[in-house]
């Protein structure tokens, strides 16, 4: 019993010493591999460039992705004039701060001048 014990041991170490060399050039690259998340490279300077037009579309994303998650009740709490005025006025400031963004330019990711088109 003992002796199937160790042999399973050993032969867990000996995998995983593989796996170990194998990887070995991936863990030196680890940046390479890894997620660019919010437009920040991982392994960077604290002080860099942070685009605006970057973090107002992830706001946009946000806010109507909330919406969908409150559109989701509506049919069960439409039983009153008051309850449908109240989804309809949430509906219109949606459209209202959607149609701001779009007139601004702010839905623009690439600004392209009307000059040179």
């Amino acid at each position: 019993m003992y002796f199937f014990m160790l042999m399973c041991l050993v032969l867990v170490f000996l995998i995983t010493l593989v796996f170990m060399v194998i990887s070995y050039k991936k863990l030196l690259d680890m940046e390479v591999f890894s997620s660019y998340e919010c437009g920040f490279i991982v392994l960077s300077v604290t002080r860099m460039f942070f685009s605006f037009r970057f973090f107002l579309i992830s706001i946009l994303f946000l806010i109507f992705d909330v919406e969908i998650v409150l559109m989701l009740p509506i049919p069960f709490i439409l039983v009153s004039k008051i309850n449908l005025f109240s989804v309809y006025l949430f509906f219109m400031i949606l459209v209202i701060g959607l149609l701001y963004e779009y007139y601004y330019g702010s839905l623009n990711w690439l600004m392209i001048s009307m000059s040179k088109a």
